[in-house]
């Protein structure tokens, strides 16, 4: 048996991001090795999932530690490197430092959604009003560059989640556990979205309702 010295805070941030792969995996919000989430481990540093790998099948040895330059302190079990979309993570925590946790998914109806050029239903379900509010919708940039970060730059300040055009979607949260829902959350509303088109009109909430929502959120 391989044995780590990892404290315990660690360890348990580790298995975190392997639960989370596996939900997401098994809910179809990821699929072949695609997806990358993170937590900050401290100031300094944070652990994010290595490139190239099913996220539906992850160790917690397999989680790379970076510093906040994206400088590799510590490679996944086997040699294995961060994420090709850690500079996307790293940007989030600049503008964030009130988060400890960045999810990034390809849920498949928030992701119709970009493609088809239609903004987020921010404004049909009550849950999404109260808990999330608005989803902007970034520019199209380049994955697993510079670009991709510094295009959800000015979203990601003010917002919880950020739809990546023709791409996927970016949520954050104090913990991984939130941003998780965030993200689940989105989908959800997503699908509900389309599947309205396709029984007739989407309507969102009236004014005055989304009023009482919103101060009550």
């Amino acid at each position: 048996m391989r044995r780590f010295r990892w404290g315990l805070r660690e360890q348990r941030l580790r298995e975190a991001l392997v639960e989370i792969g596996a939900r997401l995996y098994a809910r179809g919000l990821i699929s072949a090795n695609d997806g990358n989430f993170s937590v900050r481990l401290d100031a300094r540093r944070i652990l994010i999932t290595p490139r190239g790998r099913s996220k539906g099948w992850l160790r917690p040895e397999d989680m790379v530690v970076l510093d906040m330059e994206g400088r590799v302190l510590e490679m996944g079990y086997g040699g294995a490197g961060p994420s090709s979309e850690w500079p996307m993570h790293i940007e989030a925590y600049r503008q964030r430092p009130d988060i400890a946790a960045v999810l990034h998914a390809h849920p498949p109806f928030t992701v119709a959604l970009t493609v088809s050029g239609v903004p987020f239903p921010s404004e049909v379900l009550l849950e999404v009003v109260m808990t999330i509010g608005k989803v902007p919708t970034a520019r199209l940039a380049v994955p697993s560059s510079e670009d991709d970060a510094l295009a959800i730059r000015e979203w990601i300040r003010d917002h919880q989640a950020v739809l990546l055009p023709h791409h996927g979607v970016v949520t954050i949260g104090r913990t991984l556990e939130e941003a998780w829902v965030i993200l689940e959350r989105i989908e959800y509303a997503a699908k509900v979205y389309l599947l309205s088109r396709v029984l007739g009109e989407a309507r969102p909430l009236p004014p005055e309702f989304l009023a009482v929502l919103t101060s009550a959120g």
